[in-house]
């Protein structure tokens, strides 16, 4: 059985019981006697619904640092790179529309995804990707989220201002589930957390299990790769192997290709030669401008790319996306993981209804109604 997805149910099953035992400690039933003693003629055992998170708590966050927070916080800014990952992350809990007062501007794909689930957009404050302390300080938060690689950049100077930073990371199956603990602290909304990681848990296990039998041999070689266009120059781009892309094409049971050139801080630039030396069986795009589809079309076209097997046996697929690509660190991976599987072993989720489960995400994640689906979730989608 895939180790990494071992690993992601244990995490799962302790973040659950932990979140249990916090709301147990935070509010005890009055007619429960304490270890060892006797109860005294209780007249009513029913317990109460399981509380929230109770304040004052103290967390840990990505980076393993104890972060205090005396009363919940009502001033959070989200900042710095990636916050677009972050701030859908926030979004999967209510208390994200009343308490989130600012959001990354600019989008990957054109079209903006607070707008559908957060009604305050327009109240809210835009921020640069290149934000600073300074800036970030007349807001007056009283707590700033951010991934965990930007401490030294932008997390250390908004300390040193005396304003608390918590880092989120997100990087993979394992810690998206411990941040999502994180932010049901932050929010004091354990039973929401409970929720969010319950329906990961499930998601995965839909792919896994179907697959736990499968041998080395029956796991095709899968490259994906990024592409980009910066200043008129095109590039492919490889994935490093603890990154969430590589975790994806594990989990849906195929083996990456590309290993042996990744580079464990960030994408790796990869040569035309390169990729045909790994003479991958499946070959996926990622395109972060929203237009993988056109990237494909014309790499069928392409001499050099038409030589290699994978195009050759129609096996070269665009990466789908809404608002943005689900190949990231963001609540979107799950459907990434679910199309992967299907693609990569179709025989096995035959069945797959890649649309319906687009509908039970937006259902359960964000709480979005059918009808908001239909007619601004649905007509985005691109899939293949």
């Amino acid at each position: 059985m895939n180790k990494k997805y071992v690993l992601f149910v244990s995490l799962s099953i302790l973040v659950i019981a932990s979140l249990a035992a916090g709301c147990a400690q935070a509010a005890p039933v009055q007619t429960v006697a304490p270890a060892g003693q006797t109860a005294e003629a209780p007249t009513k055992t029913v317990a109460p619904p399981a509380p929230n998170t109770a304040f004052p708590v103290t967390l840990q966050d990505a980076l393993g640092r104890s972060v205090t927070l005396e009363t919940a916080p009502q001033r959070i800014v989200v900042a710095g790179k990636a916050s677009t990952l972050i701030t859908d992350a926030l979004h999967m809990f209510p208390e994200a529309v009343d308490r989130v007062i600012s959001y990354g501007k600019g989008t990957q794909t054109g079209i903006s995804f607070l707008s559908v689930v957060d009604p305050k957009i327009n109240d809210k404050t835009g921020l640069e990707n290149t934000v600073s302390a300074e800036q970030i300080a007349p807001l007056t938060p009283d707590l700033v989220i951010m991934k965990d690689y930007l401490k030294d950049s932008l997390g250390a100077p908004v300390e040193a201002l005396g304003i608390k930073v918590v880092y989120l990371n997100l990087e993979t199956p394992e810690t998206f589930i411990t941040d999502v603990m994180t932010i049901g602290q932050i929010f004091g909304d354990s039973k929401r957390a409970e929720e969010i990681t319950s329906y990961y848990q499930q998601s995965v296990s839909s792919v896994t299990d179907p697959l736990k039998n499968l041998m080395p041999t029956d796991k095709p070689g899968v490259l994906l790769l990024q592409y980009t266009s910066k200043g008129g120059t095109v590039a492919f781009n490889v994935p490093p192997e603890q990154w969430l892309q590589t975790d994806l094409i594990n989990l849906a049971g195929g083996t990456p290709a590309w290993l042996d050139a990744s580079n464990p801080t960030g994408w790796t630039t990869v040569t035309l030669e390169q990729i045909a030396s790994w003479k991958p069986d499946m070959i996926f795009i990622v395109d972060y401008s929203g237009k993988a589809d056109q990237v494909v079309a014309d790499l069928v076209e392409d001499p050099q790319w038409s030589e290699m097997d994978a195009v050759k046996n129609g096996m070269l697929y665009p990466f789908p996306s809404d608002f943005l690509s689900w190949d990231q660190p963001d609540p979107r991976w799950t459907l990434g993981l679910a199309w992967l599987a299907g693609k990569i072993h179709p025989a096995e989720f035959a069945a797959l209804d890649i649309k319906a489960e687009v509908s039970q995400f937006y259902k359960t994640i964000y709480h979005l109604d059918e009808n908001v689906i239909n007619t601004q979730i649905l007509p985005i989608v691109k899939v293949y």
